[in-house]
């Protein structure tokens, strides 16, 4: 099993936007020193513990920096980007990094978000956009002008195009035919998932659901490959994400965990979610009420927390449940103790993945 980083990230709205920002950048270093083999970065526009609005940006100042570590974008809102401004920042990307690009897709539903582009909060039509768009994105990596590409919320066109100086050419990408397509998944019947699998990318299961709804998503994406007549897919591509946490024992860590930013990125997570109506995606049992959807259920339930006989067991279990998959992704958390955090990522990866089941 690999292990990789997914950075939303998740700071305390009082913490200097700079420090942050710094810590961002020498935590994907050291991910890259200890041998995590990913890192993907996550984008937001309004919410401020989650303070970065351009992905590809970080990605960029991140790669001179490290030597191996992939980078993905975790991921890129589509809706909040003109196609064409989105496939060739990517394709610029992709050259930069030198084929150390991974591009994940998604939506959004933060409200302020939403209102500051001024789109619609009806989860169907965010998802149509979704698609949409990414189908533009791969067009446009092949396309060669003229061409015409009209959908239902985007009209992309060259009807002008001189071979003399080459206006018209589109940048594509270093990696051919273009860098791997990731998408994230969170419902258990996702749409993403299905999609996902009929194409046959990747699909990264979110960190804040319960471990079977986890193995759902691996049901629903190999269904969507058989319904578009796919081979089995390998379960080597899958990536999964979860929240942990390791101390030298599991009372410290949970000490940790429950009295610092952990939970207080929960906190604010749960109040986010609960503005949309999703709290049930956090239930282990779906009798639960939403009360009971607390950080300290999140930390008990949803995160891996413990000392290092602890937190193998509870991705052994994960393991079992799920049948397996090939990266572990790790999330990305406000250094509140930089020598506990730094010490648990050293611990994951060298003392608790090597000890877990083989695929």
């Amino acid at each position: 099993m690999d292990v990789g980083l997914f950075m939303m990230p998740v700071h305390p709205p009082e913490k200097d936007r700079t420090e942050c920002f710094e810590e961002d950048l020498e935590l994907v270093v050291l991910a890259d020193q200890l041998g995590y083999t990913e890192a993907w970065i996550g984008q937001h526009f309004s919410v401020a513990w989650e303070p970065i609005p351009s992905n590809d940006i970080f990605i960029a100042n991140a790669l001179p920096r490290t030597k191996n570590i992939r980078f993905g974008t975790g991921v890129t809102i589509i809706q909040y980007h003109h196609p064409v401004n989105a496939a060739l920042r990517l394709a610029y990307l992709d050259h930069l990094s030198r084929g150390r690009l991974l591009c994940g897709f998604g939506q959004s539903n933060i409200p302020t978000d939403l209102n500051l582009f001024d789109l619609p909060r009806d989860p169907k039509t965010l998802g149509l956009m979704t698609i949409e768009g990414m189908d533009m994105v791969l067009k446009l990596w092949q396309a060669e002008a003229p061409f015409d590409f009209k959908g239902d919320y985007w009209h992309i066109h060259i009807d002008e195009y001189d071979p003399d100086i080459s206006m018209g050419t589109l940048l594509k990408p270093y990696q051919k035919p273009h860098p791997p397509i990731a998408m994230s998944v969170i419902k258990g019947t996702s749409l993403a998932a299905r999609t996902a699998g009929q194409r046959g990318y990747i699909p990264i299961s979110g960190n804040l659901v319960p471990i079977t709804t986890v193995a759902q998503h691996w049901e629903t994406y190999c269904a969507g490959a058989e319904e578009a007549n796919q081979p089995p897919p390998d379960r080597s591509i899958w990536r999964v994400a979860r929240n942990i946490f390791i101390g030298e024992t599991t009372e410290e860590a949970m000490d940790h965990a429950l009295n610092g930013s952990f939970a207080g990125s929960y906190d604010y997570l749960i109040k986010l979610i609960s503005r949309g109506g999703g709290l049930d995606n956090l239930k282990d049992d779906p009798d639960m009420p939403d009360e009971a959807v607390t950080p300290e259920y999140a930390v008990n339930k949803l995160a891996i927390v413990g000392d290092p006989d602890e937190v193998i067991r509870r991705l052994t279990e994960l393991v079992e449940v799920t049948g397996g998959f090939g990266t572990l992704l790790m999330i990305a958390h406000d250094w509140d103790d930089r020598a506990k955090w730094t010490k648990s990522m050293d611990l994951l990866i060298n003392k608790v993945v090597p000890a877990l089941p083989k695929l």
